[in-house]
């Protein structure tokens, strides 16, 4: 296999979605990788990002990085770079079960590049726009996570980018933190409003969100329901993320959304559950204003 840490000897192999040896995709679980991976990793890189120190880190075949703590921002499988590792990711995957046919994809957090090897990888025809306001981090996501260098990446924060572009987008993934917090836009109305705005008809918004309190989640969900009519929450409980799937127009009906949710995963070589089996539907906010006005 080729040494993951030179760009050069990456690009003939980013692209591999599943390992040749199925046995190389065992579940990811936080717990037995705080145990077995985080203690013995090798340091590969380490450098300042303003006021946060990033690492990248590697182990057994993964190669992970964070940003001003331990709480691992996005993960790598060497022996296929294109997969998607962390459950909290493949549960924001749920939206291609929503909305089956994507043209256009909006990354909101690049990060190290796991969701652009994704659609790079599984759906070329895609039009994959990534944003990411940390040009380190970009850099480092060249570097040592395979993003190629023919792929461009917008240095800008969410907030900023969604507010000015006149783009549209089939899917809108946001999976961004502040260091290891919640940055302040996803607690703003017109943050969402404006992502919103940015989707097509039948568009999704994918929203990874890690509260550390109820209130936490409640501000944020709040905010995102003043914007969207429909929202889908996913909860990924080991890890203490919950994925947030929203639009303006209805959800799939619950079997349709199974049956899409199963053909992915067989797509991408997993059981079903690997993409999470618990997803609760909130009543539809006109359908709470109604019952509000009827009191």
């Amino acid at each position: 296999m080729a040494d993951a840490s030179r760009p050069d000897g990456l690009i003939s192999g980013w692209q591999r979605l599943k390992p040749a040896d199925p046995c190389q995709v065992p579940q990811f679980v936080l717990g037995d990788f705080l145990r077995e991976h985080a203690p013995h990793a090798r340091l590969l890189k380490r450098c300042r990002d303003g006021r946060h120190t990033v690492e990248v880190r590697e182990h057994a075949g993964l190669r992970w990085f964070t940003a001003g703590g331990v709480f691992v921002q996005s993960m790598m499988r060497l022996a296929a770079p294109a997969a998607i590792v962390l459950p909290n990711q493949l549960h924001m995957l749920n939206a291609l079960a929503w909305r089956v046919r994507v043209d256009t994809v909006l990354n909101l957090g690049s990060g190290s590049g796991a969701f652009e090897r994704f659609f790079l990888a599984s759906r070329p025809h895609c039009h994959l726009t990534s944003v990411e306001p940390s040009a380190i981090v970009t850099a480092l996501a060249r570097a040592h996570f395979a993003l190629p260098a023919a792929h461009a990446v917008i240095e800008d924060s969410a907030e900023h980018y969604v507010a000015h572009t006149s783009a549209r987008f089939d899917l809108v993934l946001c999976d961004i933190f502040a260091a290891e917090r919640h940055p302040d836009c996803l607690f703003d109305a017109y943050f969402h409003h404006h992502v919103a705005a940015r989707l097509r008809r039948g568009g999704v918004l994918a929203l990874n969100v890690s509260p550390t309190a109820d209130d936490e989640l409640v501000g944020i969900l709040a905010a995102l329901r003043q914007a969207f009519e429909w929202v889908v929450l996913a909860p990924v409980h080991e890890h203490g993320n919950v994925i947030v799937l929203a639009s303006v127009t209805r959800p799939p009906a619950p079997d349709v959304f199974e049956r899409r949710s199963s053909a992915l995963a067989a797509e991408l070589g997993l059981t079903r559950d690997r993409l999470g089996l618990e997803f609760e539907r909130l009543p539809s906010r006109s359908a709470v204003l109604g019952r509000s006005r009827a009191r």
